[in-house]
């Protein structure tokens, strides 16, 4: 009956209406998507998805009297004005005399040192992770990041050169160049760096350093290229003025929090250094404790930069050339009156260390003959050597512990030319202080490559090359008989000016020519010519002023070739006026 009148009645009661079964769908739709959402919510920020990230500018100062430009977005360069906005993708560069100096959120300083140039990559702050990124192209950097109670939340901190890259923890002062790394503090072990070509990272602690070897290939265990800070980066310019100026900023303490101070029964206390001790560096760490009426404290005249409620204080202090270095240590008030003093006596060993020992080609003192163009001079020295300096270049690879050393005496490099050329190496102390120099002398040109002249040997008013023409032909040997010359015509000048005469304007030169087969010895002015072998179609000879073979004037050169019967084949004359003040 309830099917019969469902089925043929209109009346109203027996339609079914859908409205309640469409609003239950939407309904619990609605729930299942906030709660997936809340789900999803939680699934990802248990991962770190949901940082909400916001692109923060980097600040600007500028110091010095140069020039600091700006590429904005890669742009053409422009002169950057003082306390500019920074963002990605620009860049910074400065000249000579000029410094910038780049403030990050999260009280990082960078500052960049004259002659630099700077890209920055990221600089992101997040409610929970931060980064920001920089990549050192040129010159070097300071960079000193807050403690880690100063910022909250993670934050990557990265700087990459060409060679190496770098991760700054908190508590950090460095110093970058595109090959090495200077650490003078950090809360953690150490920077974590990595090589180029390299997978794994390395640590860099403090007092640590890393220098890599530029446009070579960095090869075997990277640790190899770690080594003790050398004290003399202490005493950079660069890196006082950056101490001086900008400190590491550190959070105050909250209300109510206690922090424990050491009881300080004096307005001053000195830790370091005892009175009276011998160093043998050029810097001296000076340390101690403050009271809690002292504002200030001043080290032979130069004023610390204290943090607020600091109570303690250290300072690398650069020692002057004496033999006895008094140090005066202040404690003043907020009112720059001296409330306590102590006086510290320091005595420098000032005596220069043993000059290095020359082990190839030839010893110290010798003379060296070589046809090679490129040579490889070797010594070694003792450990607590610290530098190596070939003259008056300091060798880049050494470090201090090393017991070896080499040069590359090169053409290709500019540092090794045809005639005489003298090597001056000295080595240097922890002090500062340089030895005597080992002095080598080689000769690059003809001949049998050997020692042509020992230190050994007795001494001679003959010089190592070419030496003073003797007046007349008294000196020629008896054995050498003038005759009428064999082979007119074969004996030529070819340099520097070819044929017989030649306007000099330079105190040496190299004089040379060609000859014949038949030519046993060469003479010059009746010297015999060591370097020329016989049978040899070319002779050189040098000419100068410092080896008494070039004079003011008109100058003589009469060249005479024999044979190996001592007979002339061929002789002639080639003159040379020499005017300094031409030059």
């Amino acid at each position: 009956m309830v099917r019969h009148r469902h089925r043929r009645g209109f009346y109203p009661l027996a339609q079914t209406s859908t409205l309640p079964s469409v609003m239950k769908r939407v309904v619990l739709l609605i729930v299942l998507g906030i709660l997936f959402i809340w789900i999803g919510t939680k699934i990802l920020s248990s991962f770190g998805v949901g940082n909400t990230v916001k692109q923060n500018p980097v600040r600007l100062s500028v110091e010095g009297q140069g020039v600091v430009n700006v590429s904005i977005e890669d742009e053409n360069p422009k002169r950057a004005e003082d306390q500019l906005k920074l963002y990605p993708r620009d860049r910074v560069q400065t000249g000579g005399r000029s410094y910038a100096v780049l403030s990050f959120f999260d009280g990082t300083i960078v500052r960049m040192d004259e002659q630099s140039e700077l890209y920055i990559h990221k600089s992101a702050y997040g409610e929970k992770s931060s980064e920001f990124s920089l990549e050192l192209l040129n010159g070097s950097l300071w960079v000193a990041s807050p403690t880690l109670e100063s910022f909250t939340g993670s934050i990557l901190r990265e700087i990459t050169t060409s060679n190496i890259k770098i991760k700054i923890p908190s508590g950090t002062e460095a110093i970058i160049s595109p090959i090495s790394l200077a650490v003078f503090s950090s809360d953690d072990l150490g920077l974590l760096v990595w090589l180029t070509g390299k997978k794994e990272n390395i640590t860099i602690g403090e007092g640590q350093k890393i220098v890599v070897p530029d446009k070579e290939a960095i090869s075997g265990n990277a640790y190899k290229y770690r080594s003790p800070l050398d004290p003399m980066v202490v005493q950079s310019p660069f890196l006082e003025q950056s101490r001086t100026e900008y400190s590491i900023i550190s959070k105050k303490p909250d209300e109510g929090e206690k922090v424990a101070e050491p009881e300080i029964k004096e307005p001053l206390e000195v830790s370091q250094p005892q009175d009276g001790i011998t160093v043998s560096t050029s810097t001296i760490k000076v340390s101690g404790s403050i009271g809690h009426n002292v504002s200030s404290v001043r080290i032979n005249g130069y004023n610390l930069v204290l943090e607020e409620g600091e109570r303690t204080f250290t300072q690398d202090l650069s020692l002057p050339d004496e033999d006895q270095v008094s140090i005066l240590i202040e404690a003043l008030d907020s009112n720059g009156v001296v409330l306590a003093e102590k006086r510290r006596s320091v005595r420098r060993d000032r005596e220069p260390p043993v000059p290095p020992v020359l082990t190839s080609p030839a010893k110290a003192g010798d003379t060296y003959l070589t046809s090679r163009e490129d040579i490889e001079i070797v010594g070694k020295v003792a450990k607590d050597i610290v530098g190596i300096e070939v003259n008056d270049y300091r060798l880049q690879l050494f470090e201090q512990g090393d017991d070896s050393w080499s040069y590359l005496a090169s053409t290709k490099l500019g540092n090794f030319e045809f005639g005489e050329n003298i090597f001056t190496i000295t080595a240097i102390n922890k002090g500062g202080y340089k030895s005597e120099p080992a002095v080598l002398k080689i000769i690059l040109g003809e001949g049998e490559e050997g020692v042509i002249e020992s230190a050994d040997d007795e001494p001679t008013n003959e010089p190592a090359e070419g030496p003073a023409e003797p007046e007349g032909r008294s000196g020629e040997p008896e054995s050498i008989i003038d005759y009428i010359p064999l082979a007119p015509g074969t004996l030529h000048v070819t340099g520097p000016t070819p044929g017989a005469f030649h306007n000099a304007t330079g105190s040496s030169f190299l004089l040379e020519g060609t000859t014949v087969s038949q030519t046993e010895s060469v003479y010059v002015n009746d010297y015999k010519l060591r370097l020329y072998e016989s049978g040899k179609d070319f002779w050189n000879y040098i000419a100068d002023t410092k080896m008494g073979t070039l004079h003011r004037g008109t100058n003589i050169f009469r060249i005479t070739s024999r044979n190996k019967d001592g007979r002339i084949l061929d002789e002639i004359e080639y003159t040379v006026k020499y005017d300094p003040r031409t030059n």
